[in-house]
């Protein structure tokens, strides 16, 4: 029996907040699909990359908050199936994993795009981004298996137990908060740098071209640095603390309650970038209108047109 509110807040929270959520999600990214497979993005490396993050977000959304909502109503089936239980979790760190390298690939990118140097230049390329890409999914793969092994079921919950647990927070602080943010920012901060060191005429104007898509990835930098410090702080906080026996009940469903919070704010990285790009790139703000505008008279419109007749253009023309 509760005794607290929290445990009803948070299933609230799931039934209502994550279906917002879903939705919102799964709309911008299918957007960002659409968009940055349009002809003016696709010779854009950062347009891969961004192409990229919003294919792994719709699987992040449908992987992580369809069994969330599912379970509001049915039983868990990671509490009766072991395979499931180690998928599910291997298959949300990968996915998470991969949100977050796609930024940094992108970041490296804007930094190559904006140095004078040509050979540095000419590493900022389609094909370079596809590689990449390809690399990071395959490296990942290898670099998250231990979850399949050590993550189990454990007295009807899916988790990780004894030493597991807290050295698997240290590897999520590591992978997932120190070394992405880190990268974010450094070049980040070099391509900013880089946009101002440049002067001459055709720089500026490489500049305002390259200024929005900078942008983009910084703003996306932005939130995935807010973003991971509370949920690796409350992850290595459960760690330290599990192996307390004498927790009280009001205790664990803060702690519950404090966890769920700051997956749900992990959640958002799927969900916002469309959104993000949408308000801060008036280039792809325009396009996107264009795009609704095209889909509208193509689709909605009708592609036959009534062409009013001018009677006296009409019968000169008979004559």
């Amino acid at each position: 029996m509760p005794v607290t509110g929290l445990p009803a807040l948070q299933q609230d929270i799931i039934r209502y907040g994550l279906s917002v959520y879903f939705a919102l999600g799964l709309l911008g990214n299918i957007f960002n699909c659409l968009m940055f497979t349009r002809s003016c993005y696709r010779r854009i490396p950062s347009s891969v990359y961004f192409l990229a993050l919003s294919s792994f977000g719709i699987i992040y959304i449908i992987w992580t908050m369809f069994p969330l909502m599912y379970t509001l109503n049915n039983p868990d089936p990671q509490a009766n199936s072991a395979i499931y239980c180690k998928t599910q979790k291997y298959g949300i760190h990968l996915l998470a994993l991969y949100l977050r390298y796609t930024i940094v690939f992108a970041c490296i990118d804007r930094f190559l795009i904006t140095r004078t140097n040509v050979r540095l230049r000419s590493l900022s390329s389609v094909k370079t981004a596809i590689i990449s890409l390809i690399v990071m999914v395959l490296t990942g793969f290898f670099i998250a298996v231990h979850i399949l092994i050590y993550t189990d079921i454990n007295s009807g919950v899916c988790t990780m137990t004894g030493l597991y647990k807290l050295v698997y927070a240290i590897y999520q602080i590591m992978v997932v908060s120190i070394i992405p943010p880190s990268l974010m920012s450094i070049f980040s901060i070099l391509t900013v740098r880089s946009l101002y060191q440049r002067h001459s005429t055709t720089q500026v104007s490489d500049r305002k071209r390259d200024h929005y898509m900078v942008r983009m990835v910084i703003i996306e930098v932005v939130v995935n640095v807010s973003i991971s410090i509370p949920y690796s702080a409350s992850l290595f906080y459960g760690a330290l603390t599990s192996a307390l026996k004498n927790k009280s009940l009001e205790r664990m469903e803060i702690e519950s309650f404090v966890t769920f919070i700051t997956q749900v704010l992990v959640y958002s990285l799927s969900v916002v970038p469309f959104y993000l790009f949408l308000l801060t790139s008036k280039p792809f703000r325009k396009d996107f209108i264009k795009l609704l505008r095209n889909f509208w008279n193509k689709f909605a419109m009708g592609r036959t047109q009534i062409i009013p007749i001018n009677d006296q253009t009409y019968s000169t023309t008979n004559v």
